[in-house]
């Protein structure tokens, strides 16, 4: 594996390990997408492409030294055996939830799996993803206060789920059944909606 400040390029499939959490970049680098992989040339929630490693528990130091988010984080990753338990469960029981680009994104599933942390209030939260940190940190500042006043000021080393104080460690089995209970009332709702249209026609 190559280590540099923008990456850690995995030079020999033969070196990754069931459990890691893999990347690879997409359109000119602009971004990344992110997946856990599990042996045998498997990967869940991941496409093709040249395979870089995350890395977990660097330093604040060579945090900062990374150059682009999305990469690395200070917070430990969890033994592998768990690692590869969440991202199985997610696969096998309804997924990581609603698919959300600034909260709930690949890197935040990858993320969730290696280490089970998640933000207590996902909608005033920044999600825990680092590139997207990078981008709303690039936004011009009207559109940062209208839509991302949550994260102002945070910048990607205060977004990093490892020295966060707004995280709690979920057991995949507690965030599956919520997803569905959120699923089925959003249903619900729907099947409300529906019936009230059908009304008024």
């Amino acid at each position: 594996m190559t280590m540099s400040p923008f990456s850690n390029r995995v030079k020999n499939s033969d070196d990754l390990v069931a459990g890691d959490h893999i990347y690879s970049w997409r359109k000119l680098f602009s971004y990344a997408h992110h997946g856990i992989f599990v042996g045998e040339g498997m990967v869940i929630h991941f496409t093709s492409g040249s395979l870089y490693r995350f890395e977990y528990g660097v330093t604040k130091i060579a945090f900062k030294l990374h150059l682009r988010g999305g990469t690395c984080t200070t917070a430990e990753s969890d033994p592998k055996s768990e690692v590869l338990h969440r991202a199985n469960y997610l696969l096998e029981n309804g997924g990581f939830g609603k698919y959300n680009l600034f909260r709930n994104n690949c890197e935040d599933f990858a993320l969730y799996c290696k280490t089970g942390l998640l933000t207590i209030d996902i909608d005033k939260a920044s999600g825990r993803s680092g590139q997207i940190a990078d981008l709303v940190k690039m936004l011009p500042k009207k559109i940062k206060a209208k839509y991302f006043s949550h994260c102002v000021g945070l910048g990607r080393y205060g977004s990093d789920v490892g020295v966060r104080d707004d995280v709690i460690k979920v057991p995949v089995e507690d965030l599956v059944a919520d997803n569905s209970t959120q699923d089925d009332e959003n249903d619900h709702l729907q099947d409300n909606d529906n019936a009230t249209q059908d009304d008024e026609k």
